[in-house]
């Protein structure tokens, strides 16, 4: 496999399918989707555990994680440009019940195969800070009614669950995690003073 070509096709995928969306301030989705990635990829490789191939593959997942569930994209699709093995993590990923229905998406993400958990770690990391940083734009109320509801279950069920293929992995990125949910905490209540 040549591992440039594929993390570019998959990568040219996930900024067609998810142009014209954007995040607080106007940053293009796909920006969120490599930050994901790339964590996953320092964070994988730094611990060196299972085989190149893997870690590998979890990490060009990262980008495509919200792919089904925020586009057009089809199954097949996704299965044709990540791979078998890309495509399982992606579905293990999709929230096929909508923000406001969290409880079936935590248990199933929970439940699912090591590689998707940390995958839903890297993304609960990036979308924490992307909040602290963007926390004047998103606002308060948005925040604690929305933001909190939906990641903060999600955090907690996580990093309970146990990792045998990938615990240095799984470690790092609950610390980070854990970390991230602080300064979030620590932004809102500086926040607060403010007002």
């Amino acid at each position: 496999m040549d591992k440039k070509k594929f993390f570019k096709k998959a990568l040219y995928f996930v900024k067609e399918k998810h142009k014209g969306q954007f995040r607080a301030g106007h940053v293009p989705v796909w920006f969120h989707l490599a930050r994901v990635s790339d964590l996953l990829g320092c964070v994988l490789e730094e611990s060196g555990e299972e085989n190149s191939q893997e870690r590998f593959i979890i990490a060009t997942s990262g980008l495509g994680h919200d792919v089904l569930e925020d586009t057009k994209a089809t199954a097949k699709e996704v299965e044709e440009v990540f791979g078998k093995r890309g495509s399982q993590i992606i579905k293990g990923m999709t929230n096929s019940w909508g923000d406001k229905n969290v409880k079936p998406y935590v248990k199933q993400v929970a439940n699912s195969d090591e590689a998707v958990r940390l995958v839903k770690l890297a993304d609960l990391f990036d979308n924490h800070i992307s909040v602290v940083y963007n926390l004047h734009l998103l606002g308060l109320k948005w925040t604690l009614s929305y933001f909190l509801p939906v990641v903060t279950p999600m955090r907690s069920a996580i990093t309970k669950t146990k990792f045998k293929k990938f615990k240095k992995a799984a470690a790092k990125l609950i610390f980070l995690v854990n970390a991230a949910a602080f300064l979030l905490e620590e932004e809102i209540k500086r926040y607060k003073g403010k007002k």
